[in-house]
């Protein structure tokens, strides 16, 4: 009985104690990013979980669009100044209005995102200038969105790609796909030029989705928008078109909460008509979808017909540009905007990181000759601290040398002693001298010696921190011809 009341007490103990929890299958803690060398390893473990610990300058960042199909939480911070020319090698099915699939190569952060979550990133000076023959896709954040969503992320930037397929696009968010695009905001330039006349193409463009049923909640668009199409053009302000690929495919979705304040800008030419231009979706084949509760601040659709004409306001014919540079302030980057003297067109560019504006360096506590002190830099605008110094401890003189330790004088005559005071750098090398019988011999401050008397007398230089000293022996003495005159021949008349 005693045994099993033992193993009972040793049973609940165990119960008791506390033990680690297991990670589910799979699951890791999110590789911590912190630099433009962290975004480029991505490619590494394309599924894998990401977190960004610190805003990213992606300056001279040669940025090749990868497939992704993790987790990636911004944290609330910025990549800001990525530029991307170059075309995803990995390529997807995306379909045209008709329901034509095409292989398609993309141009964005990512291209292929499937079954991904993306978060809490922002975008700001995006950068993406591409020219295919290929389908394309341009886009801030993802090329094509598979089962994927898009959460509180934002784009600021510019996006053009000129294009010579069938088919190409641009989107703020993402270029072609489904998932969920919600709390994100676009503010940028959307450009897509199908530039082959011989061929005829769609193009889409959207302020979020350019071509795709994605639902989308909670979003807000700026955008000036331009594109140029042989064929059919689809544009919108939040979707360029609304569609299921291929059509056996169902979805119930839904375009709600959202703003819009857009301009585009478009051509369109074909003998087989169909342009749309509205100002949340293009063009809705997608008849399941719920367009609600929207709201408009502005919407321009302006189509032109005149080829002859540039389409954007930054294709004016030699345009120069003047640039003015805002600075970086306490919380906020600074940039430089540049705007066409001739038209008044203007873009910013050039961001730089928040910096603070460093004050004067104010000394908390003096040094010492025991202690070293402290001086502190503060922002002049926000108070903060910026940096803080030791100041060395203060230098005390260490040797108080005169360069004669013993002197022999005649009477009434004079001596130049002088003193080495070392270190150099002391802080006080200034020396007093002194006699200890100036009735015998006397010294200025200067060093020089006057015999007064026949004796003897002990000159003194002293540092004036009073770390140092030394003494010089002088003894003064009189000739016999002086003594005879003096105390002879003139006796007591020689001091009168």
């Amino acid at each position: 009985m005693k045994k099993f009341n033992r193993a009972l007490a040793l049973c609940l103990i165990l119960l008791l104690l506390p033990f680690p929890v297991a990670r589910a299958e799979g699951e890791s803690a999110p590789v911590e990013i912190s630099d433009a060398a962290g975004m480029l390893a991505i490619k590494d473990n394309p599924s894998g979980s990401y977190v960004l610990t610190a805003d990213i300058d992606m300056v001279g960042v040669d940025w090749l669009p990868i497939p992704f199909s993790g987790t990636f939480d911004g944290g609330g911070h910025v990549l800001y100044n990525l530029s991307i020319t170059r075309m995803s090698e990995d390529t997807s099915i995306t379909y045209d209005g008709r329901h034509r699939g095409y292989h398609t190569v993309y141009a964005s952060l990512f291209s292929v995102v499937e079954n991904a979550t993306i978060q809490n990133l922002n975008l700001l000076n995006l950068k993406i200038n591409a020219s295919t023959d290929q389908p394309c896709f341009a886009a801030g954040i993802a090329g094509h969105i598979e089962r994927s969503s898009i959460l509180n992320c934002s784009v600021k930037g510019r996006i053009v790609i000129n294009g010579t397929s069938r088919q190409c696009g641009v989107g703020g968010i993402a270029g072609f796909g489904n998932g969920l695009i919600q709390n994100c905001s676009v503010e940028a330039e959307l450009t897509v030029i199908a530039v082959n006349p011989e061929v005829a193409s769609e193009e889409y463009l959207g302020g979020i989705l350019a071509n795709g049923y994605a639902d989308l909640d909670g979003c807000s668009v700026v955008l000036a928008g331009y594109a140029s199409v042989h064929g059919y053009a689809h544009n919108g302000g939040l979707i360029g078109i609304d569609d299921i690929n291929p059509r056996n495919r169902k979805h119930s979705g839904y375009v709600k909460n959202n703003t819009v304040d857009a301009s585009i800008t478009f051509y369109e030419e074909t003998d087989d008509r169909r342009a749309y231009c509205e100002a949340y979706l293009g063009e809705n084949q997608n008849d399941t979808v719920i367009v609600s509760a929207n709201t408009t601040t502005r919407f321009e659709s302006n189509e032109v017909t005149d080829f002859s004409r540039p389409l954007r306001a930054d294709m004016d014919e030699n345009p120069v540009y003047e640039a003015v540079v805002t600075p970086p302030r306490d919380t906020e980057m600074g940039y430089t905007t540049y705007t066409n003297k001739s038209n008044g067109y203007s873009y910013t560019d050039d961001y730089t990181a928040p910096g603070h504006t460093p004050g004067d360096w104010v000394t908390e506590s003096e040094p010492t000759y025991e202690s070293e002190g402290v001086k502190r830099q503060y922002c002049s605008e926000c108070g903060a601290l910026l940096g803080e110094e030791s100041i060395p401890k203060l230098v005390g003189v260490t040797s108080c040398q005169i360069d004669q330790t013993q002197l022999s004088l005649e009477y009434r005559s004079t001596f130049q002693l002088s003193a080495a005071v070392l270190p150099e750098n002391a802080l006080d090398t200034s020396v007093t001298w002194s006699s200890s019988n100036e009735a015998v011999a006397t010294v200025d401050q200067t060093g020089l010696v006057t015999a007064v008397e026949k004796g003897a007398a002990t000159i003194t230089c002293r540092s004036n921190d009073g770390f140092a000293s030394s003494d010089c022996q002088v003894e003064v003495y009189m000739t016999r011809g002086q003594w005879i005159v003096r105390y002879v021949l003139f006796g007591w008349l020689w001091d009168k």
